[in-house]
């Protein structure tokens, strides 16, 4: 799967229905009570880069916030909620 994050593209594993399940239990619990739990979000995160298989390697030159823009867009692909054209 390629997931497109500004102009550059990453080649991501794909997500299995299961996974995909567990994601959404996740983000679930991010957002539980209204307010976001920045702890469970960071773990989604994680979670995401272990299924995506991307690595150290593929963040060259980002920023941390730019490695969480990177794997909150891979997020978004395998949940379907990427804006459609």
């Amino acid at each position: 799967m390629i997931v497109k994050v500004d102009k550059k593209e990453y080649e991501v594993e794909d997500c299995t229905y299961k996974q995909r399940r567990q994601l959404h239990k996740k983000n679930a619990l991010v957002w539980w009570e209204g307010k976001m739990d920045v702890e469970k979000y960071y773990d989604l995160l994680e979670d995401v880069q272990e299924i995506s298989g991307l690595n150290e390697s593929d963040f060259s030159g980002l920023d941390m916030a730019g490695i969480d823009q990177v794997l909150q867009s891979v997020f978004v692909n395998y949940l379907g909620l990427e804006k459609k054209d």
